[in-house]
């Protein structure tokens, strides 16, 4: 299991924090279908904080997350950092920038989708 601390603008401009507990490296698929993709879709805050609530624990964030997710539901923009966290000081603060393993995903998922909406529309 890898942890995510997530920060997420809501399109109602309220700014939360919270935790994804389950397979949140985008390249296992669970966070981007489960709960990124959807929250992208949606334009309602209470319908994105009721998908929020049921994924991911809210008001938290972990010293053990591996990642952090920055995304703006206004703008439909995710940014994905590794996330560290500092004992000493006792903060967290920003690793490298890994967007690029979430788009790479992205547009994975967008090929594979167009591919089987081809085959459906043309079958054999």
């Amino acid at each position: 299991m890898t942890r995510s601390n997530m920060h997420i603008k809501l399109t109602n401009g309220h700014i939360l924090q919270c935790v994804a507990d389950s397979s949140s490296a985008p390249e296992q698929g669970w966070i981007v279908e489960t709960l990124i993709i959807p929250l992208l879709a949606l334009n309602d805050a209470d319908k994105e904080l009721a998908l929020i609530t049921e994924w991911c624990t809210l008001n938290e964030q972990r010293v053990n997350a591996v990642y952090r997710y920055i995304i703006s539901l206004p703008s439909k923009t995710v940014h994905f950092f590794e996330e560290n966290y500092s004992d000493g000081e006792d903060k967290f603060y920003l690793g490298d920038n890994i967007t690029h393993r979430y788009d790479a995903y992205i547009a994975s998922h967008n090929a594979l989708g167009a591919l089987l909406r081809d085959i459906n529309e043309n079958p054999l």
